[in-house]
């Protein structure tokens, strides 16, 4: 290795982090088991985020320069904020296929790499605002916040997702467990708070500093994006395809007609007595789609029906009832059954749902509640 190259503990580490993302995006283009076009979309995804880390870490080390790999100096904004979005679609909607109009998301990355590859790009030597500006120095100006806006976008939409899968599984599923996706969504709102505080230094670099920070003060930021692209590299290839079928059928319309008070009391009673009386809140595996066809009226009635006169979602109004059959048996045998087989003998499907639905409920975790139940008798 030359002897120029300047490698430094920030930089190996980033390093390292880069090239695990590049090993795993290898993996899932390589891997049989993971020909499925979410899995594609990762890969992609994971090669748009590590490109901009590897730039700016090889050129801090002086490996573009020594070795003259001037193709790792560009960047593919445009390929960032598609990628998570199309992926973030994958794994809500199981339906989902990229097809010729997912493909359209990826156009500006075409563009981009075409304008890297004209006249019009002059490699290492743009700055934001420099003098004088020139018609090439416009036009990457113009590629640049372009590039950023793209982002922003993305996130927008990335997250406008998530927050309504995480409502629609609420509202249709009684064990959300197997179908969160709480591994993506912190890194996805991490990845927002890190491009705000990413382009403010930016920014700030541009206006206060001449554009000419020391590349030392942005190394948390490439860590962070290193471990960030590692880590839903790594949880995308473990995660097998969460069940999801029904969200990508969502339509908006569909909210719009509402029906009279009498006509959802009357529901909501025979609604109350099913469950008394049949208990399909035991079955662990109950939907909205399932107890809506017991009850023969559609499912975006079902829930009108316990939206308002549960004011519940159905997630919440299924595991009341199952919490409430969950003390009974307390009550009853609490001191012979281990917690969580009383709680699956009530209807729940997971230890993670029980425990969340439980302690959102009461306040107290199940293990607190049988103690204060204990304390009671004893006295």
């Amino acid at each position: 290795m030359d002897s120029s190259l300047n490698l430094n503990a920030w930089n190996l580490i980033i390093l390292i982090g880069a090239l695990h993302g590049l090993m795993i995006s290898l993996l899932l283009v390589l891997s049989r088991r993971n020909r499925k076009s979410g899995n594609i979309i990762l890969s992609l995804m994971l090669l748009f985020y590590t490109l901009p880390v590897l730039r700016v870490v090889l050129h801090d080390m002086g490996f573009i320069r020594s070795l003259g790999y001037s193709f790792l100096s560009v960047e593919l904004l445009y390929g960032l904020g598609p990628s998570l979005y199309l992926y973030t679609k994958t794994l809500t909607n199981s339906r989902f296929h990229l097809g010729k109009t997912g493909l359209l998301h990826f156009l500006p990355v075409l563009l981009e790499i075409i304008y890297y590859s004209s006249p019009f790009y002059q490699r290492h030597e743009f700055y934001f605002f420099a003098e004088p500006i020139n018609a090439d120095h416009f036009i990457w100006m113009v590629e640049q916040t372009g590039g950023i806006i793209s982002v922003f976008a993305y996130l927008f939409l990335t997250n406008r997702v998530l927050m309504k899968y995480s409502k629609w599984i609420r509202d249709n599923h009684s064990d959300i467990h197997k179908r969160t996706l709480s591994w993506l969504q912190k890194p996805v709102f991490l990845y927002t708070i890190f491009f705000i505080l990413w382009f403010s230094l930016r920014a700030l670099d541009v206006a206060q500093f001449d554009d000419s920070l020391d590349i030392s003060n942005y190394y948390p930021f490439l860590l962070f994006l290193s471990l960030g692209t590692y880590w839903i590299g790594t949880q995308g290839y473990l995660h097998t395809q969460v069940l999801t079928a029904g969200f990508g059928q969502i339509r908006e319309k569909d909210t719009e007609q509402k029906n009279d008070r009498a006509q959802l009391s009357a529901l909501y009673e025979e609604l109350e007595s099913v469950m008394v009386r049949e208990k399909p809140y035991l079955d662990s595996d109950l939907s909205l789609a399932v107890l809506a066809s017991h009850l023969r009226i559609n499912q975006r009635l079902l829930s009108e029906v316990i939206n308002s006169q549960a004011e519940a979602s159905f997630y919440e109004y299924i595991n009341g009832y199952r919490i409430e059959a969950f003390k009974q048996r307390l009550l009853a045998d609490g001191n012979k059954l281990p917690l969580i087989n009383l709680a699956y003998d009530c209807g729940f499907g997971s230890k993670a749902t029980f425990n969340h639905a439980f302690k959102k409920n009461t306040g107290v975790t199940p293990s607190q509640y049988r103690k204060s139940l204990q304390n009671q008798r004893e006295r």
